[in-house]
């Protein structure tokens, strides 16, 4: 996670942090910048989440290699102001991407970041989808250059090493593996510690609104 981590951040220029100040036309770079980096690890602790669950993990490792190859990492400025087209339109879908990685809790998320970062809440939320192609594709250049299969890039987004071909199947079942952090706050609503107890709460929710 921490090297990840460490990729996007390499990512998030001063120069990037200004574009998407503008964008947001938010009054402070600085607290954009903040607000990125609390943003990027919400949602690597996301990915990191669906990777290390078998029944998930294969939408996102799909996902990855169809439409995330880390292609608009190097002109990440000219993409984000329009001046380079991307071929494949959901390489930048961040709603799309928020959508899949954080379902019914993008709205608490975009709160959360508010209230950590100081930046406000309708920003946050933008902020959100226009950070999610990058970091996405921070994750699936990482899955490309290392040959990663699930488990490898579990392992990777776990923490564990960077070597080659894992074994194909995620290092563990458990679903808050990636609940530290933001995302485990996320999920951890009663903040009682116990991210499964949520979990389960919101899948009975979602079966009573059926």
């Amino acid at each position: 996670m921490s090297e990840l981590m460490n990729r996007v951040n390499q990512h998030l220029s001063d120069e990037v942090i200004i574009q998407l100040t503008r964008q947001l036309g938010a009054p402070d770079p600085n607290q954009v910048k903040v607000a990125s980096q609390a943003i990027s690890e919400l949602l690597l602790q996301a990915i990191s989440s669906q990777a290390n669950d078998q029944q998930r993990g294969g939408g996102l490792m799909g996902a990855i290699e169809k439409d995330h190859d880390g292609g608009i990492l190097g002109n990440l400025v000219e993409v984000l102001t329009g001046q380079k087209q991307v071929n494949n339109n959901k390489t930048m879908n961040g709603a799309g991407i928020i959508g899949h990685l954080l379902g019914q809790r993008q709205v608490e998320a975009a709160q959360m970041v508010s209230k950590h970062t100081g930046l406000d809440f309708f920003k946050s939320g933008v902020l959100m989808q226009l950070l999610a192609p990058i970091v996405m594709g921070v994750v699936g250049q990482k899955q490309r250059s290392n040959g990663l299969d699930l488990g490898g890039l579990a392992k990777i987004l776990l923490g564990g090493g960077g070597g080659q071909q894992q074994n194909n199947q995620p290092t563990s079942n458990r679903r808050g593996s990636g609940g530290g952090g933001l995302f485990g706050k996320l999920l951890d609503r009663d903040g009682d510690g116990s991210a499964m107890d949520d979990l389960l709460d919101i899948g009975m929710n979602i079966l009573k609104k059926k």
